[in-house]
Parts: C-alpha cells; sequence; structure tokens
C-alpha cells in the first residue's frame, strides 16, 4: 500500500530557529515499521517553505496514496493546519484513508470524527503497532473495532477501541531516516540535526503537562543500541547536533550514564 506522511507547517514556534528545521521524528517513527511492513512510504514536510495547502495537495495528488497520515509534535497548535491540509485533500483524493495522530487527537477524538468527516481513524497514543495493524486492516478491508489504540465512527457516530499496550521494547521499532534528506535539516546556526528520544515517559505527577496522559509509564532504549544509533547517524549522515525530545532521559541514572559512557 502506498502511505504518505504529511507534517503540515507549524504556526507557533516549535523546529525553526529561525531558518533551521527539525525533522519530525513523530512520524519517521511511523514511517519505519511501515516500510518494514513492504509498504510504500514517503514524507512531505511543510515545514519547508512554508508549504501552502495548495502546495501540500499538489504533493499528495503526485503520490497518489492510498492513506494518509497526519502527525504533529506541536499538536494543539499544529492542528487546525492539519484540518485544513486533511479537508483539502480528501476531496482532491476522495479515495484516500485521512488518518490522523499526535497528543491532540489523542485526547479530543470526539470533538475530531464528530467535526471532520474526512478523518477516517485517529491513533490514539504511541502510533508505531497500532499504524501498523491500523495500515494492514484498512488495506485488507478487515474490521477497525479489533485494532487497540484508535478511534473512529461506528454507525455514525464516534467510538474509540480500548487502549494500545505501553510499548514496552522501543528498540522493537525502528526510525524510518531513510525518509528524509539529512542535508536539509539543521539547528543551531546550520548544523546538521535529527530529533531522537532515549526514552517516553515519566514518572512526576506535574499537572501543567499533557505527556503523563499519553505516555504514563517511563521506559528507556537500550542505551549501548542507542549510543551505536547515534554514531551511525553521525557517522553516515554527518548529524552534528542531537536534540532529546524525552520527557525526563535521567530517570534511570544506571541507564543514562550507560549511555553516556558509551
Amino acid at each position: 500500500m502506498r502511505v504518505l506522511l504529511i507534517n503540515v507547517p507549524h504556526p507557533s514556534i516549535g523546529s525553526r530557529i529561525p531558518d533551521d528545521h527539525l525533522p519530525p521524528l513523530g512520524l519517521l517513527a511511523i514511517g519505519g515499521p511501515l516500510i518494514d511492513d513492504g509498504h510504500a512510504v514517503a514524507l512531505v514536510d511543510g515545514e519547508f517553505g512554508p508549504m501552502s495547502v495548495v502546495d501540500l495537495v499538489a504533493a499528495a495528488d503526485a503520490w497518489r496514496p492510498d492513506a494518509v497520515l497526519f502527525g504533529h509534535s506541536g499538536s494543539t497548535s499544529g492542528h487546525p493546519g492539519i484540518a485544513r491540509g486533511a479537508r483539502a485533500i480528501s476531496v482532491a483524493l476522495p479515495g484516500a484513508w485521512i488518518v490522523y495522530g499526535g497528543v491532540f487527537p489523542t485526547y479530543h477524538w470526539r470533538e475530531i470524527l464528530a467535526a471532520e468527516p474526512y478523518v477516517t481513524a485517529i491513533v490514539r497514543g504511541e502510533g508505531e503497532e497500532t499504524a501498523r495493524r491500523l495500515m494492514s486492516a484498512l488495506e485488507r478491508g478487515g474490521p477497525l473495532d479489533r485494532i487497540p489504540g484508535i478511534a473512529f465512527r461506528h454507525q455514525g457516530k464516534p467510538r474509540a477501541t480500548r487502549p494500545a499496550p505501553v510499548i514496552r521494547d522501543l528498540d522493537a521499532y525502528r526510525v524510518g531516516w531513510e525518509l528524509i534528506d539529512h542535508a536539509r535539516y539543521s539547528y543551531w546556526g546550520g548544523k546538521r540535526a535529527v530529533v531522537v528520544q532515549f526514552s517516553r515517559g515519566c514518572p512526576h505527577l506535574c499537572t501543567y503537562c499533557g505527556q503523563r496522559g499519553f505516555w504514563s509509564r517511563w521506559r528507556h532504549r537500550d542505551p549501548v543500541r542507542f549510543a551505536k544509533e547515534l554514531a551511525r547517524l553521525h557517522r553516515t549522515a554527518g548529524v552534528e547536533v542531537i536534540n532529546f525530545a524525552d520527557e525526563n532521559p535521567t530517570v534511570s541514572k544506571k541507564a543514562w550514564r550507560a549511555f553516556l559512557e558509551r
């Protein structure tokens, strides 16, 4: 199946300082497992330009995808742009499935499905395994109600399945770095850069942070494998800056020390 990942332009501060861009880690994390499942996957990064809705539609039309997956690390502030882009693409490509994932749709799936009829399904919470199962079901015409961690319409009304299991082994799913041209992504004055995660989750109960409800269980990558991945990115792609997207990477002093020493 042909799958197109779209990163819409962000309307507020985020990955630009001011002309630098960081790769959309969330979409790349989905892309790697989908590639490994045999899907043809491409990424359109609307941050460059930034791309207008017309440009996004043209890019999608050129790829002719079976499914279009939207997501944004900015989430809440990125939602209006995703809504506009998804609506326009659904008109231009009426046969394509529109899938939306991220923090904002995880919390507000009811409102989105009620107001945006062009959205086929929403991925709630961590997306690597859920996206794999959803794409497989859409491709085969299988039932969506058996897939944990999604929301969709059932008899015209928003419906959510049971939560997806927490991903315990973060090394079981790889980031699809091959979807980007590393030369286009930089940070801190043109230094070639990536965004990574050593860990997910946080054990603290801060009331101002929405991450607690998104992934509460703290887990970490294998320190040695993670260090090797960063070394490879530096050696083969010239990456100079590593931007961590962790909520709290040092929860385990033992694991963090092992990574730093490696």
